[in-house]
């Protein structure tokens, strides 16, 4: 796979547009098989299904026209409301990794067991010969007890040798082993159908992931305002606003994206994010860096998720770089020298994925 630097600007990576499309792309449930859990479903690691906080709750009434037609205030909700979907999404709540436990001993059907011995110690013997059919039984039921130790202890082996397997694979988890972290966080992005996320690896106790974030079409082209009168105008929205809801989108996609990673990757102390957005051209994609920031998980752990993605950021945030909203754009992109040999990882990543497809 080839990477080139647009040398011009300094600001995006060419990617060929399957390789990266594939890394990014939303996945579906299906695609759990990948994740190096040794015989146990994703749920049982992750303590069930991903949970949300509820969005915290505006102050005051959001809509408090006394003038507005039902029509009006009702779209006026569903633009609030795709407004908070946008820049609450650092509040999503994601459950810890546990470790899985070993399925229990398959069960041993005795009674056909013994039965099947029976039948076969019985199998030519007259039915008038009691003495000897007796005999048969009996000889029959030591036979079948034998079978029955010999399967118990085959059930019991294979669910130590199971554990053993756990307790290795949990055990690389929780000291942060490159390749187990990385494969289980990729893991748990893919069995997220709305992720487009992908761990690049691990340094130490940090792990280094990065996620695309989605263009600005996402954004409402319509604003609500409500005048001094309190009367409720719907209008398209001014470049600003939208620049604004992007950069809270953004802001929020590094904490929630973190929080994901963290909870997945019990050993890691610290995460690094990179927010991505992408452009085709023809068969490749410009990939440009909109932010970067490290968050410990303490500093998770303590972070006030009332506040609003950009400010809690600010909070939470090291080596916080969040690209400028621009006059005609939402945001600008960072310079790609602001984290070194991204580029690579990228590169790196995109071509396992295609070497694994």
């Amino acid at each position: 796979m080839s990477t080139t630097v647009d040398t011009a600007y300094g600001a995006s990576v060419r990617v060929p547009s399957p390789a990266f499309r594939a890394t990014f792309a939303p996945r579906t449930s299906a695609s759990t098989s990948a994740v190096p859990t040794p015989g146990d479903p994703l749920g049982s690691v992750l303590g069930g299904v991903t949970e949300y906080a509820a969005p915290v709750e505006r102050p005051v009434a959001r809509l408090a026209s006394t003038t507005a037609t039902a029509t009006q205030a009702a779209l006026a909700e569903s633009i609030l409301d795709a407004e908070d979907a946008l820049t609450s999404v650092h509040r999503a709540w994601f459950a810890p990794a546990r470790r899985p436990e070993a399925p229990r001993p398959e069960w041993v059907d005795e009674t056909t067991i013994r039965a099947r011995h029976i039948e076969a110690a019985l199998r030519g013997v007259p039915w008038f010969d009691l003495p000897n059919r007796r005999r048969a039984a009996k000889a029959a039921q030591r036979a079948a007890h034998t079978d029955i130790d010999v399967a118990r202890r085959a059930a019991e082996e294979r669910v130590q040798a199971e554990e053993a397997r756990i307790d290795a694979w949990w055990n690389n988890l929780c000291a942060n082993d490159p390749q187990t972290v990385t494969e289980y966080v990729n893991g748990v992005f893919a069995a997220d159908a709305g992720s487009r996320a992908t761990a690049l690896g691990t340094r130490g106790a940090a792990i280094e992931v990065a996620v695309l974030a989605p263009g600005e079409h996402v954004l409402p082209a319509e604003q609500v305002r409500m005048a001094a009168d309190r009367s409720l105008t719907i209008r398209r929205a001014s470049a600003s606003h939208r620049a604004e809801l992007y950069r809270q989108h953004v802001a929020g996609l590094v904490v929630a994206t973190a929080r994901r990673a963290l909870a997945a990757s019990p050993g890691a102390d610290s995460v690094t994010v990179h927010v991505l957005r992408s452009t085709c051209t023809g068969p490749f994609d410009d990939v440009s860096l909109l932010a970067v920031a490290d968050i410990a998980r303490d500093d998770l752990q303590r972070a006030d998720f009332g506040l609003d993605a950009v400010s809690l950021l600010g909070r939470i945030g090291r080596r916080v770089r969040l690209g400028v909203a621009g006059a005609e754009s939402a945001m600008e992109p960072l310079p790609l020298d602001v984290v070194p040999g991204l580029a690579q990882r990228l590169e790196r990543r995109c071509s396992t994925h295609r070497a694994s497809a």
